[in-house]
């Protein structure tokens, strides 16, 4: 995994573990959000928590998807009119991911490079098709979501209240692709990440919440 870089935050003095490319990490002690600039560190204030939803994931949980191994290093939590959902910031020995948590629901993607050109945020409809990484995929969910809450390290600047926008589609064999088109709806070039559905126990994790019922 990613070496971390021992660094205190600036407002309660605890550790700051960031690690990789992560640009903002939440304190777990006192909950300020602590942003890296190059060698500089400076205080965005306190994020809010993230609501108890239920999840069985928890941060610093260890895993493997398509025989590589990462570490669950960061969670966002977001609400759209529909509901609310996470994010879980992935950390794999060569690279990073996000792992999509929702009511049960789990999605693995990987940060795809050079997205093709496609139709802004309000031109693409539910149930339209279009060609991403050479296959055909369907618009099957479309949210502007505000960011809710954080906790551990991210790779940007999770401002509460700020509104981002992104599709989900899919396409054969359970693919998965997001598309995001940051706070732009209207930019034609979203990044593009790319996976696919899965169930929680071919994940593996190490650490999991356990809730009255379960078995093994």
């Amino acid at each position: 995994m990613e070496r971390e870089r021992q660094v205190s935050c600036p407002q309660c003095g605890a550790p700051a573990p960031f690690r990789g490319t992560a640009v903002s990490l939440v304190c777990e002690h006192c909950g300020s959000t602590v942003v890296r600039t190059g060698v500089d560190l400076r205080l965005l204030g306190r994020v809010s928590a993230v609501v108890d939803d239920g999840s069985p994931l928890l941060l610093g949980g260890k895993g493997s998807f398509a025989g590589r191994g990462f570490e669950l290093v960061g969670r966002l939590q977001l609400r759209y009119a529909r509901g609310a959902w996470s994010e879980w910031y992935l950390q794999f020995a060569d690279g990073v991911g996000w792992l999509a948590d929702f009511q049960g629901n789990y999605a693995v993607t990987t940060p795809v490079a050079g997205g093709p050109e496609l139709p802004g945020f309000y031109n693409m409809a539910i149930g339209t098709w279009h060609e991403v990484q050479g296959g055909e995929h369907m618009v099957v969910d479309k949210r502007a979501a505000r960011y809710q809450g954080a906790e551990g390290v991210l790779p940007f600047v999770a401002e509460p209240g700020l509104t981002f926008f992104s599709l989900d589609l899919a396409g054969p064999d359970d693919q998965f692709v997001s598309l995001d088109y940051g706070v732009d709806p209207y930019g034609t070039r979203p990044a593009v990440y790319l996976g696919r559905a899965v169930e929680l126990a071919e994940l593996g994790l190490d650490r999991l919440r356990r809730f009255e019922g379960w078995r093994d």
